[in-house]
């Protein structure tokens, strides 16, 4: 069998509480060009508002996946 929808296969889903959402934020020019030096802008901000020890982590969190 080639091709086609087999089960089992595929990614599976996260937990809604864990995908991640597009949002639209304003900053200056230069941090955004710092941030981008650093590497992906989304994981670089996530990172550090982590690292501010500001949020509740929900158990099943990952930074890295």
């Amino acid at each position: 069998m080639r091709g086609g929808k087999r089960v089992g296969a595929g990614r599976k889903k996260k937990p809604d509480h864990l995908r991640r959402e597009l949002i639209t934020i304003r900053l200056p020019q230069w941090m955004i060009l710092q941030i981008k030096r650093k590497g992906a802008i989304g994981f670089s901000i996530e990172e550090q508002m982590l690292k501010d020890n500001s949020l509740d982590l929900p158990d099943d969190y990952d930074l890295y996946s």
